[in-house]
């Protein structure tokens, strides 16, 4: 049998050592090794300050919208309180995302989804031990929500204000994820300012509800009582969705506001409202509307003749289809005309889209006289038969100085600075942002006139 004998020097060297190591004192503890943990926080991207001590609190799942531009931060703990990113250096030699399988390096990412449903995120740690920590966690991209009104259509105006079989209201909501739930709210009311203070009830949203009872409202927003030979009842409606997802965070999505209207009693015309709009126009009062209603035929069923405009036309008919209305505005022609074709069903009042009648006609200008003595200003009309002259925007340029330039009853005067021949622009521009020309003038100065000549196309400058 072989035995090996260790040197004496040796085996006495182990002899002393091992009682050391087993019986010390001093004894390594499990407890008194740190303990590193990691947690994901996701916060708004602008959010400023140290995220473990705010609002926001660590989770396996997060709710965010689609395209919302987050942060997503990994936070260590040592022993179960938070440190700071830079204190945690010395606990670990590498760290990684992955989100939906793309490897990113970084302790925080600024990050936004262009997808909606659910997303996988990974935080890995590897400490100096060569131990990895996996912290996982999902993000729900909500869809955007919406709520799309159905029925009746909107204006509708062929609603029997008795209402003896009840009158349906319908809507469509999407967007409403898995992990979300919703309930609508009807909202109705004779007044569209009111209308969102004005609360039906609340329903199931893949359900629709009917309204029960008289529509036509008794009075009108005065107090006055209601003919409704002649007048309509005109009811505002919406709906808004309240949705919430599992954490019970919320949001609300309000539809479109629609509109119907009640039908006439015991009158078979049709009656229509026109609102007209000169777009742009500070004195509405100083315009005179013309025009006509025509039948599908091209004849006349009533002229239209209105002391100013931004008003409303009002006028009775025959029911009838392909109706067109022509209106114009006969003192500040730049307006010019607009129309619109309509169908009038009988015993309804039919409000018609607004008529816009829009200033598309630059601003022009001509000097007051060719020929000016030394000491006067030079003087320019600036005529605008539209929306007219913006008195702000009109500038004068004697080559490239600005001059002080005043502009009233339609006459622009310029000092004149040009002590021998200069180049002259005049800016100016019309409420409704048509620009003038772009042109300039010549000026000469004489020993006792200054003489203007052009206009010249601004190109002629370069030549």
């Amino acid at each position: 049998m072989n035995y090996k004998f260790l040197p004496l020097s040796i085996a006495c060297s182990l002899a002393i050592s091992l009682p050391l190591v087993s019986c010390s004192d001093s004894e390594i503890q499990s407890s008194d090794i740190p303990e590193m943990t990691q947690s994901i926080f996701v916060v708004p991207e602008n959010f400023h300050g140290e995220i473990s001590s705010s609002q926001y609190k660590p989770s396996d799942k997060f709710y965010v919208k689609i395209n919302e531009k987050i942060r997503i931060c990994g936070i260590y703990s040592i022993n179960g309180e938070y440190i700071e990113t830079d204190e945690a250096l010395s606990y670990y030699n590498s760290h990684k995302w992955i989100i939906d399988g793309k490897e990113s390096e970084s302790s925080a990412l600024y990050y936004s989804f262009d997808k909606a449903g659910i997303h996988d995120v990974t935080f890995e740690t590897v400490d100096h031990l060569g131990d990895t920590l996996r912290t996982n966690a999902k993000i729900y991209v909500n869809t955007p929500s919406s709520v799309t009104l159905q029925t009746p259509a909107n204006k509708y105006n062929q609603v029997d204000g008795d209402n003896e079989n009840g009158l349906e209201l319908s809507w469509g909501i999407s967007g409403i994820d898995p992990w979300e739930t919703a309930y609508c709210t009807v909202y109705a009311s004779y007044a569209m300012v009111t209308l969102w203070e004005s609360a039906l009830g609340n329903i199931d949203c893949s359900e629709s509800v009917s309204l029960v009872g008289d529509l036509n409202a008794e009075t009108n927003e005065i107090g006055d009582i209601i003919n409704h030979t002649t007048e309509t009842s005109t009811i505002y409606w919406g709906v808004r969705a309240t949705i919430k997802d599992e954490k019970g965070n919320f949001e609300q999505v309000y539809s479109e506001i629609f509109s119907f209207s009640t039908m006439l009693k015991k009158n078979e015309a049709s009656i229509i409202e026109i609102p007209v709009v000169s777009q742009f126009s500070i004195y509405p009062e100083r315009s005179r509307l013309t025009g006509a209603i025509l039948s599908a035929s091209g004849d006349t069923l009533s002229t239209i003749s209105e002391k100013r405009s931004n008003t409303v036309i009002k006028k009775t008919l025959q029911p009838q289809s392909n109706v067109k209305i022509v209106v114009c505005d006969s003192v500040h022609t730049e307006y010019g005309c607009d129309s619109l074709t309509i169908d009038l069903a009988p015993s309804t009042k039919t409000v018609t889209d607004t008529i816009f009648l829009r200033d598309n006609v630059k601003p022009n200008m001509v000097p007051v006289q060719k020929e000016f003595s030394l000491t006067e200003s030079i003087k320019f009309y600036i005529l605008d038969n539209g929306s007219g002259v913006n008195v702000s925007k009109v500038q004068a340029i004697i080559n490239s100085d600005t001059v002080k330039t005043k502009y009233e009853n339609n006459i622009a005067s310029i000092t004149n600075i040009c002590k021998k021949e200069c180049n002259l622009v005049i800016l100016a521009e019309d409420y409704a942002r048509n620009k003038a020309p772009d042109i300039y003038w010549t000026i000469k100065t004489g020993e006792s006139t200054t003489q203007i000549t052009g206009p010249f196309a601004k190109m002629e400058v370069n030549k």
